[in-house]
């Protein structure tokens, strides 16, 4: 259980508020991530995983 003086200073604290819309923050950019992961398509994620192989014969490395 929280001790009185643990719960005055969570409910009274200031300095909270940027942790916690920081959390809140990195959560809904995790979701929103994964959200857009999870629908794309499949050619689509195949075009760009072959973006780095695409002309590499073509490439001067001089």
């Amino acid at each position: 259980m929280m001790s009185e003086m643990t719960r005055d200073f969570f409910s009274d604290s200031p300095l909270l508020a940027g942790p916690l819309i920081a959390m809140l923050l990195f959560c809904t950019v995790f979701v929103l991530a994964v959200v857009r992961v999870l629908r794309a398509e499949r050619a689509h994620v195949d075009a760009m995983a072959n973006l780095p192989l695409e002309g590499e014969s073509e490439a001067r490395h001089g």
